[in-house]
């Protein structure tokens, strides 16, 4: 009972609405209360299992280029001694993204929820690679700016001086 403030209480054991019994007694049909929506429960549409085989075919295929690609781009990078600590890394992530687009090829086939779990893995790995890449590209073009500006600075300061 603590849940209801008095107000509740009272709309409970208070008599139906004269205005009911009125709109009934003149021939009007009374109005049903407005239905409560509450957005958060509303059935949603769900495709069709074909659809799904569709959009799983093209992820996997996208995967496998992107894959492939990753992996070409890696070998050519690792053509030079410093540039493999680049391409390296972008052979791995390559491969991984290639095993996870027959991951998703397979759970599509088989609806394991094991060969899910392996996706999701690949691509975790996949994922983690090319973020680690990306934080150390910027942070190398933060130096490369840094540099730069010094060099800049220096030579600034050498022309005031010699002039």
């Amino acid at each position: 009972m603590d849940q209801y403030n008095e107000s509740d209480i009272a709309l409970q054991d208070a008599p139906p609405s004269p205005s009911i019994n009125n709109a009934a007694s003149n021939n009007i049909a009374p109005q049903p209360p407005p239905p409560q929506t509450d957005y958060r429960y509303q059935q949603q549409h769900i495709p069709q299992t074909g659809i799904y085989d569709s959009v799983i075919n093209s992820l996997s295929g996208w995967m496998k280029f992107l894959g492939i690609y990753t992996i070409v781009i890696g070998a050519i990078t690792c053509i030079g001694i410093i540039s493999a600590a680049i391409g390296i890394p972008l052979i791995f992530a390559g491969i991984s993204l290639t095993n996870a687009s027959k991951a998703i090829k397979e759970y599509a086939d088989f609806n394991n929820p094991n060969i899910l779990y392996n996706l999701f893995l690949f691509l975790k790995k996949y994922f983690k690679i090319q973020g680690i890449m990306v934080i150390v590209s910027l942070a190398l073009t933060f130096l490369y700016i840094v540099i730069i500006l010094v060099v800049f600075a220096f030579g600034a300061y050498n022309y005031m001086y010699n002039y």
